[in-house]
């Protein structure tokens, strides 16, 4: 098949961990990289306002001189705003040219977003649509719409006739990865604008297949959203089982700097309130309070960078205006244990989990969580809340802990518990590993294709065969 898939708001290739890129990164960047090695045609559409890395960062021959190092960009020139990137044989990554420098302003631009992608043959020729997140869905359905009203004003389409045909045709599938009324709820605010509040129900009413990540997604998307039970499908995340696997914690220790006696808490992601990097920030200053020698020998490491309200669009510089930053920043100085480190290609990514002792995923809101799928895979039990997907990942008990609220004072409970009690952390970094091997790739995007409408005649097409896309 050809597929196109969009990921308008951040890139690909952009660096997990700061700005808008983070697990759906990941997320596009592997299952993409599945749809090519089962023999299918992929086109990856992005706007995102940084360029095709996301940095923004253009050398003097105007490509980027990023690397995000998760497998793209590698051995190619990622060319800027406007232009496209050939992954592989298979794959081709495009640059929508948006003039919105926030993911805000590109949200205010579906129309304009709409009208690129429906006058782009890339996109016009695809069998199969998959978006991510609502600004993708939003703008592949309204695209779908102007090609509807173009097809019904033509007496006589002439150009592109089979390609403006393949593209009335193509069933549209959406990966939320959040949902801003799951977001609001579980974080107990309102941040979540109007705008894609509205746009969400819209998307779940006309899409023509939504992929769930876990069960609990599934139910959300019914019962906050009024979605058609019958177009949801769970499609489990996976991990990339080559890259995350246990390996020798000294040896990672050794390369990253950390020394053999040191307990290394870690948590990685983007710096933002719904991540709950402060109780992460708030549980080790907790445990300097009840344990201060065995805080003395712990270093909490945070592994990303500032995002949301109040930070910059494509190098995560912070606003003055972002009160949860400015706070956050007080609090990670006043911690000695603590430590801010950027964050790393997914190459190194793989040493910190091994390094580390435990893991801290403490999120307000999470859909899935992969970094705690990654971090079991490589042998790395964690300690998260119990909410949205993460239960699917940490077993209580079994594989790592959970976490019922956010009070610090429990989570450096859980913490001193597992720094302290070597063999019950052995234990559950075992478990953890086992239960990590549920999660691959090619499983998740052999849910979602299985689930393509029958009426749509993308699912009964021929793959096409790998070398010949």
């Amino acid at each position: 098949m050809r597929i196109s898939v969009l990921s308008l708001h951040t890139s690909p290739v952009a660096q997990p961990g700061q700005g808008d890129a983070g697990g759906m990164n990941v997320y596009v960047d592997q299952s993409v990289r599945a749809l090519a090695a089962a023999g299918h045609r992929v086109d990856v559409f992005t706007a995102d306002p940084g360029g095709l890395d996301g940095t923004g960062s253009l050398d003097s021959t105007g490509s980027s001189t990023a690397d995000a190092g998760h497998g793209y960009g590698t051995g190619g020139n990622a060319a800027g705003p406007g232009t496209k990137l050939e992954i592989t044989e298979c794959i081709t990554l495009h640059h929508l040219p948006v003039g919105a420098t926030t993911k805000d302003e590109l949200a205010d631009a579906i129309d304009e977003l709409a009208e690129l992608l429906n006058a782009h043959p890339d996109f016009r020729a695809a069998d199969f649509i998959w978006t991510h997140y609502w600004i993708s869905a939003e703008a592949a359905l309204r695209a779908r719409e102007i090609a509807v009203a173009i097809d019904a004003d033509s007496a006589d389409v002439v150009e592109s006739a089979a390609g403006q045909d393949r593209s009335l045709r193509a069933p549209i599938a959406v990966s939320m990865h959040t949902i801003g009324a799951v977001k609001n709820r579980d974080s107990e605010t309102s941040h979540e604008r109007p705008q894609r509040l509205e746009a969400e129900e819209r998307i779940a009413a006309q899409a023509d297949l939504l992929v769930a990540a876990t069960p609990v997604e599934r139910r959300d998307l019914v019962n906050e959203l009024q979605a058609d039970p019958d177009t949801v499908v769970v499609a489990r995340p996976g991990v990339d089982h080559a890259l995350y696997a246990p390996d020798s914690q000294s040896e990672a220790r050794e390369r990253l700097g950390f020394a053999a006696d040191e307990a290394i808490v870690l948590y990685v992601g983007r710096m933002q309130f719904i991540k709950g990097t402060d109780v992460a920030v708030d549980a080790l200053a907790e445990l300097r309070e009840r344990n201060p020698h065995l805080a003395s020998r712990t270093r909490g490491i945070l592994l990303g960078a500032a995002s949301g309200a109040g930070v910059e669009a494509g190098g995560g510089a912070v606003r003055p205006s972002s009160t949860y930053l400015q706070e956050l920043t007080t609090a990670i100085a006043s911690e000695p244990s603590v430590e801010v480190r950027p964050p790393v290609p997914s190459r190194v990514l793989v040493d910190y989990y091994r390094a580390a002792d435990v893991l801290i995923v403490p999120s307000r809101s999470e859909s899935f969580g992969l970094v705690a799928a990654e971090a079991a895979a490589s042998g790395l039990p964690a300690i998260a809340s119990a909410v949205g997907g993460l239960p699917e990942i940490v077993e209580h008990g079994h594989s790592g802990l959970l976490i019922a609220d956010h009070n610090p004072h429990h989570w450096a409970t859980a913490i001193e518990t597992l720094l302290i009690d070597t063999d019950l952390r052995a234990e559950l970094a075992g478990h953890a590993v086992d239960r990590a091997e549920r999660f691959d790739w090619g499983r998740t995007v052999a849910a979602v294709l299985d689930a393509l409408p029958e009426t749509s005649g993308a699912a009964s097409r021929p793959s096409e065969p790998l070398g010949a896309c």
